[in-house]
C-alpha cells in the first residue's frame, strides 16, 4: 500500500462504521465497571497520540532530549495499553499485544526519521511496515473477541496509520494549521477505536462488567 492509499483511507474513516458509532453511545449511569473501562481506554488510546505527536514534533526541529523522553512515554504507554487486557486474556495476550504495538510504534518513528533524513524509499518502507503491522493487529484483536470484525479493524487502523503519516508531513511542511485539523480528527478517530474495543469486551466478558 502507498502513502497515496494510505491517506485516501484516512479521509474515508471519517464516516465510522456502524458497530463503532454504537459503541460511541453514553453508558447507562449504572454500568460502572463498563463506564470506567470506556473511558480508560480513551485515555490510554489518547496518551499513545499524544507521545507520539511530541516525538514527531521534538524529532523535526532535532531536539533529541525531548524526543527520547517523549520515545520513551509512548514504550510506557504502549506497556500500560498491553497490560490493561491481562485480566481478561493473560498475560501472554498482553505480552503478544505489546509486541504488536511496538511495531506500530517502530513503523512510525521510522516514517519519521524518514522524513527528517529526507529519505523517500525509508518513508514507503515505513509505510508498509505500518500497513503490515495494522493487519496483524487487526487478526489479533479479531481472533480475540469475535465481536471485532478484523476486515473493520484493518480499516480502522490503516486510518490510525494514515493519521501518523499525515501528521508527519505536514509537521514537516510547516502545515501547522493542516496539522491542528489531523490532530482533531485523529483524537475523535482513536476514542471511536478505544469505544470499540471497549463495547466487545463488555459484549464478551458480561459478567466481569
Amino acid at each position: 500500500m502507498n502513502i497515496k492509499t494510505l491517506l485516501v483511507l484516512l479521509f474515508a474513516l471519517c464516516a465510522q462504521p456502524a458497530w463503532s458509532q454504537a459503541s460511541t453511545a453514553a453508558p447507562a449511569a449504572t454500568d460502572s465497571a463498563a463506564t470506567s473501562t470506556r473511558l480508560g481506554l480513551r485515555d490510554l488510546w489518547v496518551e499513545h497520540i499524544f507521545w507520539i505527536r511530541n516525538y514527531v514534533m521534538a524529532n523535526q526541529v532535532g531536539n533529541h532530549n525531548e524526543a527520547q523522553v517523549a520515545a520513551d512515554q509512548v514504550v510506557a504507554n504502549a506497556t500500560r495499553i498491553a497490560n490493561s487486557i491481562a485480566p481478561l486474556y493473560g498475560q501472554p495476550a498482553a505480552d503478544q499485544l505489546l509486541k504488536l504495538l511496538a511495531g506500530h510504534w517502530g513503523a512510525v518513528k521510522h516514517y519519521s526519521d524518514a522524513s527528517v533524513a529526507k529519505d523517500t524509499k525509508g518513508k514507503q518502507a515505513a509505510v508498509d511496515e505500518l500497513t503490515r503491522n495494522a493487519k496483524a493487529i487487526a487478526k489479533f484483536l479479531a481472533t480475540a473477541n469475535p465481536n471485532l470484525p478484523e476486515a473493520t479493524l484493518v480499516t480502522m487502523l490503516a486510518a490510525h496509520g494514515g493519521h501518523h503519516i499525515a501528521q508527519v508531513d505536514q509537521l514537516a511542511a510547516h502545515d501547522y494549521g493542516a496539522e491542528a485539523k489531523t490532530w482533531q480528527m485523529m483524537r475523535v478517530h482513536i476514542e471511536a477505536l478505544a469505544d470499540a474495543l471497549s463495547a466487545a469486551l463488555v459484549k464478551q466478558f458480561p459478567d466481569k462488567f
